[in-house]
């Protein structure tokens, strides 16, 4: 999603993805050009000290989107209401910080993000990001790789427990977190073995993850193999 409106301090509305209900996907989502801007103003003081709105360039969706859209979730996941701006991981460029508190970020930066409460809001034009899990994309990464890897970010607080040497065990080694686990534990942090946990092990065993060992969860129980006890 790039933007190309040079006059957008003056936006009143913005385009956007509206999810009007649960269902067939072509009745549940719209596209719409009248959806009023996101506004700082309209947060409470306390969420308006660490926000920001950006404009959107890239929208990574995942499980959790699918989830949120499927209604399967709803009880922990939301929407709240209807209607409402699907996707949560992006990116894209700071329009408006906050004027009350020093902020993280400058008007320009470029950053990516992962969503907070809920999987929802970043399929717009403009789109109120939280700081506190949003960083600035380096110059070689793309807007859409930015958006891509915003979630798994968690992946390199957890490969930095791990010293040189180290056997480590992956659950969920296939997805977005688990996936660049391997890969930073495996040319950072210098591990010696590393065992994958997945639906589909094989893929495991290839580039660019190669797992020293890929286990199915479906058919053996982790953990009731000794070799993973004790």
């Amino acid at each position: 999603m790039i933007i190309t409106d040079n006059n957008s301090k003056n936006k009143v509305t913005m385009k956007a993805v509206q999810g009007k209900e649960l269902g067939d996907i072509d009745a549940m989502l719209t596209v719409e050009d009248n959806i009023s801007m996101p506004n700082l103003d309209d947060l409470s003081a306390k969420k308006r000290k660490k926000s920001i709105i950006i404009q959107t360039h890239a929208v990574s969706l995942a499980c959790g989107d699918c989830r949120v859209l499927s209604g399967k979730t709803r009880k922990f996941q939301g929407p709240p209401s209807f209607p409402y701006i699907p996707g949560g991981d992006c990116s894209g460029i700071v329009w408006k910080i906050p004027t009350e508190t020093e902020c993280p970020f400058q008007v320009g930066d470029r950053i990516a993000a992962r969503f907070t409460e809920g999987p929802r809001g970043a399929l717009a034009e403009y789109a109120i990001i939280d700081t506190t899990v949003c960083e600035k994309i380096p110059d070689n990464i793309s807007f859409e790789e930015g958006a891509v890897l915003a979630s798994a970010s968690p992946a390199t607080l957890l490969a930095e427990r791990i010293r040189e040497g180290e056997r480590v065990l992956i659950i969920g080694a296939g997805g977005g977190v688990g996936s660049h686990t391997c890969q930073i534990m495996r040319r950072q942090q210098r591990a010696s073995y590393i065992v994958g946990v997945s639906l589909t092990p094989d893929r495991l065993l290839q580039d660019p993850l190669n797992y020293n060992e890929a286990i199915n969860y479906s058919e053996k129980d982790i953990f009731s193999m000794n070799k993973f006890n004790g």
